[in-house]
């Protein structure tokens, strides 16, 4: 459960934000430390060789001034971490000697030329190891550093001193006083973005209920235009786009209605005219036609009445309406069934669903003879199965049969009386809700209506 509210969480546009800000902030952390120890190493480079050069001075004028007896114990006291001191007879050598350094040692302790001073500068790469010049029992750890200096200083007795100046390459870490100011901005930028982000997401939550609310036939109130420019463009573009819907539907209802009953006035004049007519074939085929278009024209008419009322959306009980209705359907001797299920709570249309179910329970005990229903439930959807037992229908006509006065007589044997309206009330009547109506021939036989509504 932890694993899928993290993904749920991740894949909202709240946590990608947060979590590119947060990573923002450690790269930014981390390249601020790399800066800092580039400038930390070059740093200590100038402070590590200007305090070599003091202390070699230092020293080699105490070991000039000093017996040849308390030589060791000076190197000794003048050791480092960063410092080696050794005395011996070998002259250093070196390929790169570095004169300004030659000058300012030759100047500080004001010697002669005759007394050689040999000192290079240069760095070694971080895993190099410099081995020891010192005696065995002066021989400290080797450690890992960068060479800044290292030669020799010739003493007034001929031998020489000779050093090696090393660097310190311990990198500096996370410390706990760094952790924890990570943790705090880290913070305040986690609450700072949240703030932000609810503000502005809260509108485009309001949009998506909206949006839902409309695909399911209700006709929400606009939405309030707020949050930054983009959002109030973006809700007031939502706003006329569901305005203009709303013309439109209501345009086409009544367009519909108003073609219906101006042609029911000629479809009267024409049953008159045919009254006239002497009886035959003719005559009572003519007003088998006319009988027809009358149908027609009554069922299309009560359509957009009905579509154009704007039931209001309650809570209804799904088991008990299909039970309702499955019972009138027993009570009148046809053969329906309805699986057991507990009561499932809907927000609908009472009447526009329950003459949806109507007509699907109607032509499956009219063309199949026994019907079946079953309803079940998941967390994002209700589903009403109807299964008759009858022929079925050609797969390719699947389609078909829900265009409006589209009849399919040899598959289904359309009793009289039926002008194919059925149907398409019922799938337009589903998409109100937000819902799909879809028909397959069921494996076993006969036909399967199966509906889905959002929960």
């Amino acid at each position: 459960m932890g694993i899928k509210r993290l993904h749920f969480w991740l894949s909202s546009l709240s946590g990608q934000v947060i979590m590119v800000a947060l990573l923002a902030l450690v790269l930014i952390q981390l390249v601020g430390i790399q800066i800092y120890r580039i400038e930390r190493e070059e740093t200590l480079g100038l402070v590590n060789s200007r305090f070599t050069l003091q202390r070699l001075i230092a020293v080699t004028r105490l070991l000039n001034q000093s017996p040849p007896a308390l030589h060791s114990e000076i190197l000794r006291a003048s050791r480092s971490k960063t410092l080696r001191l050794s005395i011996n007879n070998t002259e250093p050598t070196s390929s790169e000697r570095s004169a300004r350094f030659e000058h300012i040692v030759r100047s500080k302790l004001n010697y002669p030329d005759a007394l050689n001073i040999y000192i290079s500068a240069e760095r070694a790469p971080r895993s190099h190891q410099t081995p020891m010049a010192a005696p065995s029992r002066h021989r400290h750890p080797p450690i890992r550093a960068d060479i800044r200096l290292q030669g020799g200083i010739e003493l007034d007795d001929g031998r020489w001193l000779n050093f090696t100046s090393l660097t310190d390459s311990d990198i500096p870490g996370w410390s706990a006083k760094a952790v924890l100011s990570f943790m705090v901005l880290a913070a305040l930028l986690t609450g700072l973005m949240i703030w932000l982000l609810q503000r502005t997401t809260r509108p485009l939550k309001k949009l998506a209920q909206q949006a839902e609310r409309l695909g399911r036939g209700d006709k929400p109130s606009p939405i309030n235009e707020s949050g930054p420019r983009e959002i109030r463009d973006t809700l007031a573009a939502f706003n006329h786009m569901q305005d203009r819907l709303d013309r439109f539907v209501s345009d086409r209802t009544r367009m519909l209605a108003a073609i219906s009953h101006d042609l029911r006035t000629p479809i009267t004049t024409l049953q008159l005219r045919c009254e006239f007519l002497s009886d035959g074939e003719d005559k009572q085929k003519i007003q088998q036609g006319l009988k027809r278009m009358e149908q027609m024209l009554n069922a299309t008419l009560q359509f957009a009445r009905e579509d154009g009322l704007a039931e209001p959306i309650k809570n209804l009980d799904l088991t008990s309406l299909l039970q309702s209705l499955c019972d009138d359907l027993q009570d009148n001797g046809h053969t329906v069934s309805l699986t057991e299920q507990d009561t499932v709570l809907y927000r609908g249309r009472p009447s526009a669903l329950r003459r949806a179910l109507q007509n699907l329970l109607d032509n499956g005990v009219k063309y199949g003879g026994q019907v079946q229903v079953n309803l079940t439930t998941t967390p994002e959807q209700i589903r009403i199965d109807i299964r008759d037992f009858g022929s079925g229908i050609v797969e390719d006509q699947l389609e078909e049969v829900f265009k409006p006065f589209i009849r399919l007589d040899p598959a289904r044997n359309v009793a009289d009386g039926s002008i194919g309206l059925g149907l398409a009330i019922a799938r337009t009547l589903i998409h109100q809700h937000g819902g799909q109506l879809i028909l397959r021939n069921h494996p076993q036989g006969g036909l399967l209506a199966q509906i889905s509504l959002p929960r």
